[in-house]
């Protein structure tokens, strides 16, 4: 919505990592080379630990791209399952026949058979393992020992990088692998305040934004509260950065709007013809107006006398009001005794307007809260989703509340899911749709309005973005 308004060459705020805009500052340029030179220099384990959205993966990736065409890169990033089946997808990355169905290979000799062939060929392999921190003990505890110097070393490099339950994780097997240096490392701290106005004033540049532009839409005022609610963390940032650039192309495009709009110039009203002579009629004879009154009283007169002869005395002397029961002859309906039609209540009143639908915006909100259960149960069925939008801030409930009364997301709502995250401010978390696969929440991500795709929403397991709630 905003890129033209803003003349810029692409979204500046994406949270899909995207190594074309690599922020240096906070020490990420300086980790990045460090990591590279422990990698030239032979070392085998290096650790990377920092917390979910503080820039891991983009790390990962740049190792990838900027090592030189000795070194060749397999990059693991949803490690979950067995040692055998980890060391399956290194094995198929490094050119193993994918046909079959595996079950009589032993993996173990594969990958060592694959690796000395790249030795031979004057090749080095790096393993790049990211979210290492989802990876099950045991399959930790023996990949580690296969860096070593022992007689089953892979003569590979090993690069893990995770949360810190990753470091937890390592800890516990330090005992085990007493020449594998499982403590050192790199950690990637939170933006300070002053880290943050550089990384935005940077992203915007590069997508071209003027700087002048950058002062007007990035005040003081709104990077301390963009630092304030994101505490640091990458990802958050991206995400209240990019929804003030679209508040601020909303309200001045309002503006614009308002600029140039002409106000219309009010013509005298000009009676017809006809009206002025009865006007005038009126005016110069005072006889024909008090006839005229006179007639209107008489009027109302015969108006009251004739409404109470639709009553009837009882027995006891009250009036009965005639209605559609007592007035017409089961015979004959809708026609009196003495002669003529006479009307019944429901033939004189019409029924009344339906009433305009009001929506509930705390209600439609609880009612996605607790559908989140049936969602939820696609941790276990393997399920994807989609992630729309994530909301950090002490409005965030009820804004996600007047969302759902919206036309637009009124009529998808059975496909949102609300769920929430105790923190402080609180955050809340806005998925769409239950998919099979990742393929098809992709493709759905593709299909979608353009008012849900203004989110940039993508992909992903429905484990992982529990994970992302829990963490």
């Amino acid at each position: 919505m905003y890129l033209e308004h803003f003349h810029l060459t692409h979204p500046p705020f994406v949270e899909e990592p995207d190594s074309e805009i690599f922020f240096p500052g906070a020490k990420r340029e300086e980790i990045c080379q460090s990591m590279i030179l422990d990698i030239l220099a032979g070392k085998q384990l290096i650790k990377l630990i920092g917390l979910e959205g503080s820039g891991k993966t983009l790390i990962c990736r740049l190792i990838a791209e900027r090592l030189s065409s000795g070194y060749q890169v397999v990059v693991l990033d949803n490690p979950i399952g067995s040692f055998d089946e980890l060391l399956r997808l290194v094995c198929l990355d490094l050119g193993m026949d994918p046909r079959g169905a595996h079950e009589q290979t032993h993996f173990f000799e594969a990958l060592q058979q694959l690796l000395a062939e790249r030795r031979a060929s004057g090749m080095k392999t790096v393993l790049v393992i990211d979210e290492a921190e989802k990876l099950f003990l045991a399959a930790l505890e023996r990949l580690i020992r296969h860096v070593g110097d022992g007689p089953d070393d892979l003569g590979l490099v090993l690069v893990l990088a995770g949360r810190p339950g990753l470091d937890a994780n390592l800890d516990q097997l330090a005992v085990f692998h007493a020449k594998v240096d499982v403590h050192a490392g790199y950690f990637l701290d939170n933006l300070t305040e002053s880290e943050t106005r550089q990384y935005l004033r940077y992203r915007v540049n590069a997508a071209g934004m003027r700087r002048e532009q950058f002062a007007e839409v990035f005040t003081e005022g709104a990077v301390t509260k963009i630092f304030s609610a994101a505490k640091g963390n990458l990802r958050i940032t991206n995400i209240l950065a990019d929804e003030t650039l679209q508040a601020s192309c909303a309200e001045k495009s309002f503006m614009v709007l308002l600029d140039h709009v002409e106000p219309e110039e009010e013509e005298p009203f000009k009676p017809d013809n006809k009206v002025i002579e009865i006007y005038e009629l009126l005016s110069s004879n005072r006889l024909v107006i008090g006839a005229l009154a006179g007639v209107a009283a008489m009027m109302l007169v015969i108006g009251v006398l004739l409404s109470g002869t639709g009553q009837e005395e009882s027995a006891g002397g009250e009036p009965v009001v005639k209605t559609a029961a007592t007035a017409r002859p089961a015979s004959a309906p809708g026609v009196r005794e003495g002669g003529g039609t006479e009307l019944a209540v429901e033939d004189v009143l019409q029924p009344p307007p339906a009433p305009q639908e009001i929506r509930d915006g705390d209600k439609l909100y609880r009612e996605r809260l607790g559908a989140s259960a049936s969602w939820l149960a696609g941790i276990y069925k393997g399920g994807f989703t989609i992630q729309l939008m994530m909301l950090v801030s002490d409005q965030a409930q009820s804004s996600i509340a007047t969302t759902l009364t919206e036309d637009d997301y009124y009529q998808v709502r059975e496909q949102l899911y609300v769920l929430r995250k105790k923190t402080s401010p609180p955050t809340i978390f806005v998925f769409y749709g239950m998919y099979d696969s990742l393929e098809a929440a992709r493709e759905a991500r593709n299909s979608m309005p353009v008012f849900l795709r203004k989110h940039h929403p993508y992909p992903l397991s429905i484990s992982e973005a529990v994970k992302k709630i829990e963490n």
